[in-house]
């Protein structure tokens, strides 16, 4: 009876073990890696909001400025688009207060806030600056073609969709500020050619 019982238990053990080879545990698949898009230049997209809550920084994969160029033809316009992630709640907070409030309520918390859209690849390229803006547009939809770069083997992405307009924009070229910077770094001062006067000469300094 006793060697019975131990058999019993082995079993179970050996068991249990080939299920978890087959089928993983649970920590396996939180522990997924996210998927990385492949990117042009390895250029990624970064926005940087700052609302009356707090602020928040937002990878997204997709940038298109849609009007501002003229700021005489309207206000400043972009639009945002990215896989859905845990990076934005303060952002979906926004769209949300701009679905339940309306368009046309300026008053609430989340009616004015300010972005920073920076496009780097180990280094910032461009940066765009968007004063006073509020959430115009949001939507969710599903990409599935096998031809797009969100899909993976035939698989289905899940994506955000961001439109935002401001009343003010300003582009920062941040290449420039490097550029200078190295300018003045390798530029000699016309002070530092001139030969250094020996005061040790002076009837002061002598015996």
């Amino acid at each position: 009876m006793k060697y019975q019982n131990i058999t019993t238990i082995v079993s179970a053990i050996v068991i249990v073990i080939a299920v978890t080879m087959v089928f993983g545990t649970k920590g396996d698949v939180i522990a997924e890696e996210p998927k990385q898009y492949k990117l042009a230049n390895n250029v990624k997209v970064n926005a940087i909001f700052e609302f009356m809550d707090g602020t928040e920084q937002v990878s997204f994969q997709v940038f298109e400025q849609v009007n501002g160029f003229d700021s005489k033809r309207g206000s400043a316009q972009f639009e945002l688009e990215g896989v859905i992630d845990s990076d934005r709640r303060l952002l979906y907070k926004a769209a949300d207060m701009a679905f339940i409030r309306g368009l046309d309520d300026h008053k609430h918390e989340y009616s004015h806030f300010d972005v920073d859209v920076i496009l780097e690849n180990g280094m910032t390229l461009r940066k765009f600056q968007y004063d006073n803006c509020r959430v115009t547009d949001y939507k969710v939809r599903t990409e599935f073609d096998k031809d797009k770069p969100w899909v993976y083997n035939g698989g289905f992405a899940l994506l955000d969709e961001f439109k935002i307009t401001c009343n003010g924009y300003m582009p920062v070229n941040v290449l420039e500020s490097y550029h200078n910077v190295q300018e003045e770094a390798k530029t000699t001062s016309s002070l530092d050619l001139k030969e250094k006067p020996d005061y040790t000469t002076h009837p002061k300094f002598q015996n």
